[in-house]
């Protein structure tokens, strides 16, 4: 044993990693076989059982369908197309039959004794049916209806037995399918037993052969690096990498014993350098982040919140109302606009902030311009790029409505082409012909919500006319449906 432990040692690391993992990888591809044939297996069972019943109820489908094409067939008043349905009803009866062959070797007797009945009775029925679609008088016609009448009673009689018949046997297989699980799944865990002790066993070889001695090497490095030179050199276990490399550090810690006072001198003063050193870095640092501390107290958001807030305070105690509330609108914007790293947010938010920035612009304007918001309330959750609304409405204002003022109208709907938000204005308009297709006011702003709506998977389009106002379409991407829902 002992030599069997000593060749081990001495064995490379290489070698024995590739033994470890190929003994780990053939366990565990073992173990997936099993699964696989286990699972082929049920599945192969199953799938004879099914294609039975579906064979069994695929004709008694067909056959109800013909009976059904017949009853239309044989009214006083036929539809147009009765005699052609009729006849594709019949020839879907005889595919489904050709699935019913009795296999003498396959089936139970019982199994293909019925099914031997229903081809014969199908064969007498064919030959009345052929009758019936030769006979020209009305009184033949109804004779032989009532005759295929009684024997698609007796071929239903044949079927629903042929069905009875093979669910008993199929309850029977899938009572001894059940059992083979059942039997499979106790040596399945067996073997996983046994696999689980080989991978233990194969764990702590690894262990105490590769991950024992790396840690003794650590260990005694980290001894060293602590100062502790007169540590007791590293055991020495076989001839592989790590035995030699035990052996190369054991004469690298002799070595350092004989000239690690010089070092130790010399690290010294490079401490007491460094110390130095470092204490002005760090004088230096604070100095900077006080001065970024101090310039980030001017920039900071919640500064311009607090000051708005004050502000509204203020125009509240001087009964200023109108004042306040365009005070707080604006507090509302800033701190959508800074506060937030979102770049996806909810339809109802864009809404929001789109209601105070038309607050703000309606007390500019006054009756000159004026908007309207028809939002559906089913779409306030639906994701949408952040500001998309509010700078085309602000270009709306801007190109179409400054001069000569109007209406700018939102509506959010499911249209179609999926979620839809139209931004329309009465303005002055323009022609896409003469601008290359674009807006005529060419926008950084406009160009941005083209690129993000595409981003997205969504799309943005502009229609106008000198005129005639401008309409700009925003169809949502499916992506952040997909987004909103995951969310």
């Amino acid at each position: 044993m002992k030599w069997l432990q000593q060749k081990w040692y001495d064995v490379s690391i290489r070698t024995k990693s590739i033994l470890l993992m190929g003994m780990m990888l053939a366990v565990t591809w073992v173990l997936v076989a099993l699964v696989m044939i286990q699972l082929h297996t049920f599945s192969e069972r199953s799938s004879v059982i099914m294609d039975e019943y579906m064979d069994i109820t695929g004709f008694m489908d067909a056959f109800s369908a013909e009976n059904a094409s017949l009853e239309a067939y044989m009214r006083p008043i036929q539809p147009i197309d009765a005699k052609e349905d009729y006849l594709a009803a019949i020839q879907m009866t005889n595919r489904c039959l050709e699935e019913l062959c009795p296999d003498l070797q396959a089936d139970r007797r019982e199994e293909y004794a019925l099914k031997r009945a229903i081809r014969n009775a199908m064969s007498y029925y064919r030959e009345s049916q052929h009758v019936l679609l030769d006979a020209e008088k009305p009184s033949e016609m109804i004779e032989h209806y009532l005759l295929l009448k009684t024997q698609s009673f007796y071929i239903d009689g044949y079927t629903r037995d042929l069905l009875h018949s093979q669910m008993v046997q199929g309850g029977m297989q899938w009572q001894e399918i059940d059992r083979i699980n059942a039997r499979s799944s106790k040596q399945f865990v067996a073997f996983l037993i046994v696999a689980t002790v080989l991978m233990g066993l194969t764990l702590v070889v690894f262990k105490r052969s590769i991950l024992a001695p790396l840690a003794t090497l650590g260990q005694a490095a980290d001894a060293i690096s602590a100062g502790h030179y007169e540590a007791p050199p590293v055991v020495v276990r076989g001839d592989d990498e790590l035995g030699r490399t035990a052996k190369s550090f054991n004469l690298m810690q002799a070595e350092i014993r004989h000239t690690i006072w010089a070092l130790e001198k010399q690290s010294e003063m490079e401490k007491h350098l460094l110390e130095k050193e470092v204490e002005a870095a760090q004088m230096q640092k604070k100095l900077q982040e006080g001065r970024f501390t101090q310039l980030q107290s001017q920039i900071n958001p919640h500064f311009l919140f607090n000051t708005l807030s004050t502000i509204a305070a203020l125009a509240h105690e001087e009964q200023a109302p109108l004042s306040e509330d365009l005070i707080l609108r604006l507090s509302n914007f800033f701190r959508y606009s800074l506060e937030s790293d979102e770049k996806i947010v909810a339809l109802g938010r864009e809404i929001g902030l789109l209601r105070d920035y038309m607050e703000l612009q309606e007390t500019r304007y006054g009756d000159r311009i004026t908007m309207e918001v028809h939002a559906d309330p089913a779409l306030s959750d639906v994701p949408v790029p952040k500001f998309i609304l509010q700078p085309l409405v602000e270009n709306a204002i801007i190109h179409g409505l400054k001069e000569c003022g109007g209406l700018v109208r939102v509506r959010t709907f499911r249209g179609h082409r999926g979620i839809t938000i139209m931004v329309t204005d009465n303005g002055c308009g323009f022609c896409p012909q003469q601008s290359g297709g674009t807006t005529a006011h060419h926008s950084v702003g406009l160009d941005n919500i083209r690129e993000r709506m595409e981003l997205s998977g969504g799309k943005m389009d502009v229609f106008s006319r000198p005129g005639l106002g401008t309409c700009v379409r925003l169809i949502v991407g499916e992506e952040l449906h997909v987004q909103g829902a995951g969310g």
